[in-house]
């Protein structure tokens, strides 16, 4: 077993003192916790110069006692001479492992407190180990030294016991001050993102209203054109082509059912070419008239003889009735509402695209909050610990 559980560790009953709470505003949080880290640090450094004194005092100690033991006339005990033999080669082997114990604990060089302890309790273990038979070997012959030698072991322990035992806050202040200055360097790094953010979330409110700005201009201009009595004449031009175009088809229907179709493929049947043209007007009369304003049909009716005065009649009116058409649209001005409006739609779906990314950005603060929320309250717990109340 190592040093520390040679003995057994007493608690005694604190007093109950009354509790001051030392009151700080995050921002001084930083420059307190450095300076409770140098506090500690100076407290570690000064234990571990005590603890360094002991162990030369040990040392010194045990040097004197190895004299003693080593003087000690093993011949002068009256005992059996292989019994002398082993209790003197105990006795060699044990100096040897004090010595050993002596040179490691002056060669400790450690700059932390939680290491010297390890690193003392190591030694103790390696030298109980490699050297208890030996010790009680050594016993057999050797009372008083050996009794010295357990007394001033004890005596050591307990010193570096009361040491460690006043001083055991230390290895966790430290972990405890880097704890709260790594929740508090998260906390800050939390502050610094919702300025981001409320800042992201200003830029789009602004060209949102911007927007809005630009879509309310595009509607009234739209609006003023819509008024003007340009305007009012190209839509009345546009229904009068719709209705010119009505009339043109109503009329093409007439004047196909004026047509033999029936007498014409007699006529023609031998004929390809004529075939075409008659399957042709058959299937799309109206189309096939307007892409040659039905020359076509009507010289295959004069050449049929089919042609009459009626037929004529229609296909002039149609004639009529496209110029008509063709003037109209000439003379339909251009729509300048429907660039604007193409532009105010653009602007409709940009400001909703400005609203899903501002949705995104509540979330992303809904979160940030909720996280500093969190840790706000640990720290409120971690520093109340310490005695200390948290202005955030």
């Amino acid at each position: 077993m190592g040093l520390f559980s040679f003995l057994k560790k007493l608690g005694k009953q604190e007093e109950v003192e009354e509790i001051v709470l030392e009151k700080l505003a995050f921002s001084e949080i930083e420059n307190w916790l450095d300076k409770k880290i140098d506090e500690n640090k100076i407290k570690e450094e000064e234990v571990l110069v005590l603890v360094q004194k002991k162990i030369k005092d040990f040392s010194v100690e045990l040097q004197e006692k190895i004299v003693h033991l080593n003087e000690f006339d093993v011949e002068s005990k009256k005992a059996k001479d292989k019994i002398k033999g082993v209790v003197e080669d105990s006795r060699i082997k044990y100096v040897g492992s004090l010595e050993k114990l002596i040179a490691s604990l002056e060669n400790i060089n450690v700059t932390k407190y939680s290491e010297i302890t390890k690193k003392i309790d190591k030694l103790f273990l390696e030298f109980n180990k490699g050297s208890s038979k030996n010790y009680e070997l050594v016993t057999i012959l050797i009372g008083k030294e050996m009794a010295d030698i357990r007394d001033l072991f004890k005596n050591f322990s307990n010193a570096l016991l009361e040491i460690f035992n006043e001083n055991k806050e230390i290895p966790e202040l430290f972990k405890k001050y880097e704890f709260v200055k790594l929740k508090c360097a998260l906390l800050n790094s939390i502050k610094n993102k919702k300025i981001k953010v409320r800042q992201d979330l200003l830029e789009i409110q602004e060209k949102i209203k911007q927007k809005k700005e630009e879509r309310q201009d595009f509607l009234k201009k739209i609006g003023e054109i819509k008024e003007s009595e340009d305007y009012q004449n190209m839509l009345d031009k546009k229904e009068k082509v719709g209705f010119l175009e009505k009339e043109i088809g109503e009329k093409l229907v007439s004047l196909k059912q004026l047509i033999d179709f029936k007498a014409l493929t007699n006529f023609f049947h031998i004929n390809e070419d004529q075939m075409n043209v008659l399957k042709k007007y058959k299937e799309n009369f109206q189309e096939s008239f307007k892409k040659e304003n039905g020359e076509e049909i009507i010289a295959l009716l004069d050449e049929a003889k089919l042609n009459n005065s009626g037929i004529l009649e229609k296909v002039d009116l149609v004639k009529i009735k496209r110029e008509e058409l063709v003037k109209c649209k000439n003379e339909i001005i251009k729509d300048e509402t429907l660039e604007l409006e193409e532009r105010e739609r653009k602007i409709v779906v940009e400001i909703e695209e400005f609203r899903i990314e501002k949705v995104k950005e509540d979330k992303r603060m809904e979160i940030l909050n909720e996280e500093e929320r969190e840790l706000k309250d640990l720290l409120n717990q971690e520093f109340l610990k310490m005695n200390v109340e948290i202005g955030f």
